[in-house]
């Protein structure tokens, strides 16, 4: 690129201050009148600000909240700016890999980037070089605070003292804010008198007592602590799924805590894990605790808690919308496997008490194998249709490519600059030999060498992005295969296999209405109908001629004020077509005793299959659904696995498409 900032370009400011920033006092208004007086000292056009607040430096551009829409509007044609200005080079990303990308993007795209604090930008080589100088420093000042405070933790965890964080229920920090001193220590009263304060092991002890002793399930131990005026550490009523967690946890259990614990990855301050599945800061390390219970009174409670522990589910029994669907309580559903009869439902989880005796959601059960199936049907549809998969695929494959940059041509620069700066370290070398100055010329090649390194070091990540966007375009190709396979397997998936699909799909599914109730009427009658699998005739002039013949036959002698034949079996088939009771009937077809007397004599003789078996043929309409459903709002992403060439590696996934869909209706790419 050589096309140099004039006074005509127009510009726009990207503002970005962390949480610490803000706490510091400097807040977007501090870095917004910096870039604003920059832009008018260069006589550039202010055409809009983007802005994140409260974001750290470290996280992509994808991830935040309003660059993504500075990305988007760079690619439209007409371009509506030339130039982006930060207030500072972290503002773009503290670590080498984001801010390069990000930078080479707009490249790419035309786009240049201005520092306003060092005064630079990318229009020349000159600038280009004290950016890369820059943005080199940043990354090495966060990496540098990120060891340093990382191995003092680890010190400490290993030493065995408390390195952070909240302490397991039943323990505190003791010595808390003494550099070098805190321990987690037993939650006890440290006078030897009388104490009036309630302790959190007195909780526990407590709760021990009630489940072991006097043989209470975990509810009727959360009343009663509750009803005793025991709480949580947050001052909340107990709930029996609470209780029962800290009971059942590693400290009470096992008298230790796992810091860095990889089973916590994924949740709010879980552990990071790096692309091997280890934690990213450190080794794992066990604390051991003072013990609150003994190994047999440990023991005994676990006998106690297994009382009201439910069995395992069995691979039937799997639900794989678990989590996945959500009320209009705005709360998920759970599987539930029914108690008095066979099936599965699923549960809001609205439904769970937040203590003993709170108010619930009155969102109603939903049957497992109604939802499923309808949820399977969409998916089946979906991934069966390679031009579907196409477009939800489009997003994330031109981010993947970053709008198919030149990559190519950016390597080949890189070299060629690679090799300006070995011959320039050589001619030095030669210099230096013949120089009376040696300690100056060393510095000179070293300064050299330096700027070699970093050369090389974005040869290496423009080769990454490339090999990147080739196995983003790869996937593409891959989308038919998985079109291939879904036609063949879709059907037959086991539910683990289901649930596993609908996490890489992350589904989720919204009821838009209330459940509707189960149709009473569902009896004999449509279970009959259900039972083979067949819809209800349509009982037109053509049809009953068909069967009028068997219907005469069957009539033992002539009755004037009988209802006809014909009207009796229009509302048999009435009551099974629309799910309706027998009184529910319109009146016109005559007194529910009659109807159902003649219905059921005709089972009773076989007259009604003879009947249906003649009919079969003929047009019909389906059954109402046995288990009703509301109408249904499905959202998911593409997620890189479910296609047949999986990256070697974590991080070479890529961002994903939503789609959504609508009840029964097509899924309906939303971009």
């Amino acid at each position: 690129m050589t096309k140099t900032l004039t006074a005509t370009l127009r510009a726009v400011d990207y503002l970005r201050v962390s949480t610490e920033q803000q706490k510091q006092g400097y807040g977007i208004s501090y870095s917004a009148k910096k870039t604003a007086k920059y832009i008018a000292s260069k006589g550039w056009a202010h055409i809009d600000t983007f802005k994140d607040e409260g974001v750290s430096g470290s996280l992509p551009w994808q991830e935040r909240d309003d660059l993504p829409r500075l990305m988007k509007l760079v690619r439209q044609e007409p371009r509506p700016f030339d130039v982006v200005v930060v207030s500072e080079t972290r503002a773009i990303g503290r670590r080498d890999r984001a801010f390069w990308r990000w930078v080479w993007e707009l490249q790419d795209l035309g786009v240049f980037v201005a520092v306003v604090d060092k005064g630079i930008d990318n229009t020349t080589e000159d600038g280009e070089a004290a950016m890369r100088e820059e943005a080199n420093y940043a990354f090495k000042e966060y990496t540098r605070i990120k060891v340093r405070t990382q191995s003092g933790i680890q010190e400490k965890a290993e030493e065995g003292g408390h390195p952070g964080g909240v302490a397991p229920y039943g323990w505190r920090i003791q010595d808390q804010g003494r550099r070098g001193e805190s321990r987690l220590t037993l939650d006890v009263c440290p006078a030897d008198g009388h104490c009036t304060v309630v302790h959190e092991t007195d909780v526990l002890e407590r709760a021990w007592h009630l489940i072991v002793v006097e043989s209470k399930n975990c509810r009727k131990a959360a009343m009663a602590l509750n009803a005793e005026g025991l709480r949580t550490r947050r001052g909340r009523l107990w709930a029996a799924g609470n209780l029962r967690r800290k009971l059942q946890s590693r400290a009470v259990q096992e008298a230790r805590m796992l810091y860095r614990n990889p089973e916590t990855a994924g949740r709010k301050n879980g552990t990071k894990l790096d692309v091997h599945g280890q934690p990213a800061n450190g080794q794992s390390v066990v604390i051991e605790l003072p013990r609150l219970f003994s190994e047999a009174e440990v023991e005994r409670l676990n006998k106690a808690l297994e009382r009201n522990a439910r069995t395992r589910k069995a691979e039937s029994n799997v639900h794989p919308l678990s989590k996945r669907v959500y009320g209009s309580c705005g709360k998920y559903y759970t599987g539930l496997d029914r108690c008095d009869r066979p099936g599965r439902m699923y549960r809001c989880s609205g439904k769970i008490e937040s203590h003993p005796g709170a108010k619930v959601c009155t969102c109603s059960q939903v049957d497992a194998d109604a939802l499923e199936g309808r949820l399977w049907d969409e998916v089946c549809a979906l991934l069966q249709d390679p031009e579907r998969l196409t477009l939800m695929a489009m997003d994330w494959l031109d981010m993947a490519t970053g709008q198919q940059g030149d990559h190519d041509k950016r390597v080949a620069e890189l070299d060629s600059k690679i090799q300006d700066q070995d011959e320039a370290i050589t001619n030095m070398m030669i210099v230096a030999a013949k120089s009376k100055s040696p300690g100056a010329a060393a510095k000179a090649i070293k300064a050299l060498e330096d700027e070699r390194e970093e050369l090389v070091k974005l040869r290496e990540e423009a080769l990454a992005w490339k090999a990147e966007g080739e196995l983003a375009q790869q996937r593409a190709h891959d989308l038919q295969a998985l079109a291939d396979v879904a036609k063949t397997r879709m059907r037959d998936m086991t539910a683990a296999e289901k649930a596993e699909v609908c996490d890489l799909l992350d589904l989720k599914v919204t009821l838009a209405g209330p459940v509707p109730k189960k149709v009473r009427a569902d009896d004999t009658l449509t279970a009959w109908f259900r039972e083979r699998d067949r819809g209800v005739p349509v009982l037109d002039d053509s049809a009953w001629a068909l069967v009028e013949p068997l219907f005469k036959a069957s009539e033992r002698r002539a009755r004037a004020d009988r209802i006809p034949h014909r009207q009796v079996l229009e509302a048999v088939l009435m009551k099974a077509r629309e799910g309706i009771t027998w009184k529910e009937l319109p009146e016109h077809f005559g007194k529910t005793t009659g109807l159902t007397t003649r219905y059921q004599r005709w089972v009773a003789s076989g007259l009604f299959e003879q009947a249906m078996d003649v009919l079969a043929e003929c047009e019909s309409t389906p059954l109402p659904d046995l288990y009703p459903l509301p109408p249904l709002l499905v959202e998911g992403k593409i997620d890189p696995r479910l296609l047949i060439r999986v990256p070697a590696a974590p991080e070479q996934t890529v961002p994903r498409a939503r789609v959504t869909s609508h009840g029964n209706s097509k899924a309906a790419m939303s971009r």
